[in-house]
């Protein structure tokens, strides 16, 4: 028993020390550039790849700007196959800096969230060659190696802004109605099986 307790501590802290090189290169490259892409770590040295003991990863990242949102939105994925996080920001220019904070919490929670399939494929905890990216609304979010990972990106933004699980959990389903596509009812259902998961993990 001792020895998973450290194992599952040893996997938790390669996790965020993942989660907080990859977001802060994320940042630089938000703050010295306005648009474009991008692939990391390759923009700061000739690495092509951050390498860890869980596993190996590069980061493509888009930047657009946009006058049409108010402050930004963030869509990532994971492709398995390169071990590649997608990572793309749209951002209104004209509060650019005033969105930092907010920017920096929802990059945390993206990012734990992509690199935790990482981990999903690498441990062999979930089978995600079955993984269906048609799916939308209800039947994606309540796959089970989804509410793992949305556990895992919460837990992580949780961390980094001080602000209650249960709370980022309830405000992110409210905000990001157009990414999710679920009417209320299956919002509440998709929650209970986060709170559920994050309880026994």
């Amino acid at each position: 028993m001792e020895t998973l307790t450290k194992k599952i501590i040893l996997e938790q802290n390669n996790m965020r020390a993942l989660v907080r090189v990859a977001v802060r290169d994320i940042i630089k490259i938000y703050k010295t550039h306005d648009e474009g892409e991008f692939y990391l770590p390759e923009e700061f040295d000739e690495k092509m790849e951050y390498v860890f003991p869980i596993g190996s990863f590069s980061v493509e990242l888009k930047l657009e700007q946009s006058d049409e949102i108010n402050d930004f939105k963030i869509n990532g994925g994971y492709f398995r196959e390169d071990f590649v996080v997608s990572i793309d920001i749209t951002y209104n220019p004209k509060v650019k800096d005033k969105i930092m904070y907010d920017l920096i919490g929802e990059l945390n929670e993206v990012v734990a969230h992509e690199l935790r399939h990482l981990g999903q494929v690498s441990q062999g905890l979930f089978d995600l060659e079955d993984d269906d990216d048609s799916e939308t609304g209800y039947e994606y979010y309540s796959q089970p190696h989804e509410v793992d990972a949305q556990v895992f990106g919460f837990r992580r933004m949780s961390k980094v802004t001080k602000k209650p699980f249960d709370e980022l959990v309830k405000k992110w389903f409210e905000t990001h109605g157009d990414v999710h596509k679920m009417n209320n009812k299956d919002i509440e259902r998709v929650i209970k099986l986060i709170h559920d998961r994050n309880s026994k993990i």
